[in-house]
């Protein structure tokens, strides 16, 4: 496979994957699926005996395979808008608009499904950009907050896979996850959910220091935002691309993209995010987090 190499970015929710996400919109090699898409978190789930399932229940039908393939998110639905939530507490109203041909987009799933994951990879990732008239790039970026699942298996499914891991104090992502869902007033992070929380950021350190080391790599959100340019700089060399201007904007379609927070309006990388204080967490919660969360945030820099 000589483009459409996964690049995946992951980590926990509220710990900057959408930025980091949208830094690489409209690099010149890289390809860029505008949301969410959900494939290699199914094959995670799965386990290695259920990849085999999963190849298996692809229809050849192409209305049950694309009903399939949007009902369920395995690639981003970039046939309609990209809209951020409109749902008490999300502050964008912005709608993103990209160009798209179904016929195209169709014509191009259509071809040969291939034998594996590589193949149904680089099958669905030329569909989407035959859809935005997009042409394919070395790498094709997808952006999973799954706490590492879909870097993972990425990673261990395709030799070439890239994935990138970014981390954020526990305490402050789950805060700020606390406090989004206390705005929308559903999901709330009640106890049981707070223990499940914690336990997700015990399995993304174990997947993370699992994964195949030359080709992952982590980055501190804290860090991000605070030296944009040197750690930008270092994905570059990392990846092996140039480094370019885009990747210190955060944009959609190249549009400047004000919607990487839940709470308010931004513009470009700011800082404010890592000087606010833990709100929404009690001292209760925040003592259960330390307390079960050493070795994730010794890992990664963090005090105890």
């Amino acid at each position: 496979m000589t483009d459409c190499i996964p690049l995946v970015i992951s980590g926990a929710p509220r710990s900057g994957t959408s930025l980091l996400y949208n830094l690489f919109d409209g690099h010149s090699h890289v390809a860029w699926l505008v949301d969410e898409g959900y494939l290699f978190e199914y094959l995670h789930d799965l386990g290695p005996t259920g990849t085999a399932v999963f190849l298996d229940a692809m229809p050849n039908d192409m209305e049950h395979l694309v009903a399939g393939l949007r009902d369920r998110q395995v690639i981003p639905p970039l046939h309609e808008p990209y809209r951020q939530s409109k749902q008490r507490g999300s502050i964008s109203e912005i709608e993103i608009a990209a160009h798209w041909d179904e016929c195209a987009f169709r014509s191009a799933l259509a071809k040969s499904r291939g034998d594996g994951v590589a193949d149904l990879w680089r099958r669905l990732v030329l569909a989407c950009l035959a859809g935005t008239g997009t042409p394919p790039k070395p790498f094709a970026c997808l952006k999973s907050p799954d706490y590492g699942k879909s870097l993972r298996a990425a990673t261990d499914l395709i030799p070439q896979a890239r994935g990138i891991v970014i981390v954020r104090d526990p305490l402050h992502a789950i805060d700020s996850l606390k406090r989004s869902r206390e705005l929308r007033g559903e999901k709330l992070l009640s106890w049981p959910q707070l223990a499940l929380n914690i336990r997700a950021f015990q399995e993304m350190l174990e997947r993370v220091d699992g994964a195949p080391q030359e080709r992952v790599t982590w980055m501190r959100y804290e860090t991000l935002i605070a030296e944009p340019d040197s750690a930008m700089r270092g994905l570059a060399r990392w990846l092996g691309i140039p480094f370019e201007d885009c990747l210190l904007k955060p944009t959609m379609h190249g549009r400047n993209w004000p919607g990487i927070s839940s709470f308010e309006p931004t513009n470009g990388i700011e800082t404010a995010p890592a000087e606010r204080p833990v709100q929404s967490l009690t001292g209760e919660e925040q003592a259960l987090i330390r307390k079960h969360l050493v070795a994730f945030r010794e890992r990664f820099g963090y005090d105890a």
